[in-house]
């Protein structure tokens, strides 16, 4: 096995809260040695957000643990005396800065990306904003529920009744962070090409658009707005959907005539063959379409999901059982992937399997997480490694602009 494919790239995160860190733990899981930077008094929530009473109690919330081990976590003030000093020198040591405040919020600290590209001219910088520098919107602040409904994303989830709903995950902060990590990636590459580093820009909102662009054709084509069509799958086929069974919900996806037919004969409902000889949205007519749905509503009743699983899958029809994520956990399926991670934390017996990357190599293996670092844990260290004397680190500590468990209080 070779070594990671980050190996040796160093990142220095300035990021906080969701996007910004997801985005550089990527990156970290395939390699990349990671400093991240919070602010002096601990003000990211996330610290404290999510997992247990007692992880959220000792600064290793869930949304925290989720995404930063592996990391070296530094205490910094930027705007307290030599606190911008010592970031643009550890910056210039480092191959990618990655930070996720409001526009123009790092360039006002004097470390934005001409900052640092004065003193490291290759250095491959990112700001993950909700909106980008540009445009009305610019300066406004975003996150994840904001996103979600400005994006477009809900108006397409929910139901009529219902009206929009949020997607149940962060899912625009994750979108963000996935794109923020490919994007790092390309610039990592073009920098071995060309030597050149370069200002990525990630808007969150961006993110979001880049992943609907078949809406986008049929809005500016058609004039057809998605809306709110609730389990209606992606093809609209009447015989796809989500069901009710016996003991909980089925989602099933017959998009093609073979896959209607299989299915309708799989459930014995021979008296729709003939309706499923065509799929598309509107092969049927509105009495033809309650009929189907009424149909598959009643026997798929009869019996539990896992059954409607193991017989759909028998006759070639795409099916799942609804099910929650301790069960997908726990699924075989899952750890055959290979894409659980064993994840050590504080207070427990033994470690919790958290998801990692979404996909596996077979020319490297992948990363052992650390336990998740406390705040200020790696100041000392980080800045020995990066050529700070011990004296000059206890000055900084003094003077309020660095912070850690081993350094000595501000004066």
């Amino acid at each position: 096995m070779a070594g990671l494919p980050l190996d040796g790239v160093r990142v220095l995160d300035a990021s906080h809260v969701l996007a910004g860190p997801y985005a550089t733990y990527q990156l970290c899981l395939m390699g990349a040695q990671a400093t991240r930077i919070e602010r002096i008094g601990g003000d990211d929530f996330v610290r404290r957000h999510g997992g247990s009473d007692d992880l959220r109690a000792a600064g290793m919330g869930g949304s925290f643990s989720a995404q930063n081990a592996g990391k070296a976590c530094i205490l910094m003030d930027l705007k307290a005396p030599g606190g911008r000093e010592t970031f643009l020198r550890l910056a210039q040591q480092s191959d990618v800065v990655m930070e996720n405040y409001r526009p123009g919020a790092m360039d006002r600290l004097g470390c934005g990306y001409e900052d640092v590209r004065a003193v490291k001219p290759d250095i491959i910088y990112c700001s993950l904003t909700g909106y980008g520098p540009e445009g009305p919107l610019s300066g406004a602040p975003a996150y994840d529920h904001i996103v979600q409904g400005m994006s477009g994303l809900m108006s397409m989830t929910g139901t009529p009744d219902q009206g929009p709903q949020r997607v149940g995950l962060p899912i625009t902060d994750y979108i963000a962070g996935l794109t923020g990590a490919l994007a790092i990636s390309g610039a990592l590459h073009q920098l071995r090409q060309t030597g050149q580093g370069q200002h990525l820009i990630v808007p969150m909102l961006s993110s979001v658009l880049s992943m609907m662009g078949v809406f986008a054709i049929d809005q500016q084509t058609a004039g057809r707005e998605r809306g709110l069509q609730g389990n209606m799958p992606f093809s609209g086929s009447p015989f796809a959907g989500r069901f009710d069974t016996s003991d909980g919900y089925i989602v099933v996806t017959a998009n093609t005539a073979a896959q209607a037919a299989r299915m309708v004969a799989a459930l014995g409902l021979d008296d729709l063959a003939g309706m499923a000889g065509d799929t598309a949205p509107d092969a049927l007519n509105d009495d033809q379409k309650a009929e189907v749905a009424a149909a598959l509503d009643r026997v798929f009743r009869t019996k539990a999901a896992t059954e409607w699983e193991e017989i759909l899958a028998e006759a070639n029809v795409p099916a799942g059982k609804v099910r929650n994520l301790g069960e997908i956990l726990a699924h075989p399926q899952t750890a055959a992937t290979g894409c659980l991670d064993d994840l050590p934390l504080p207070g427990l017996d033994g470690p919790v399997k958290i998801p990692g990357l979404g996909f596996t190599s077979d020319a490297w293996d992948r990363r052992p997480l650390p336990q998740p670092e406390n705040p200020g844990d790696s100041t000392r260290r980080v800045l020995t490694d990066a050529g700070f004397g011990a004296d000059e680190i206890d000055a900084l500590a003094r003077a309020g602009a660095i912070a850690g468990p081993d350094l000595p209080p501000r004066d």
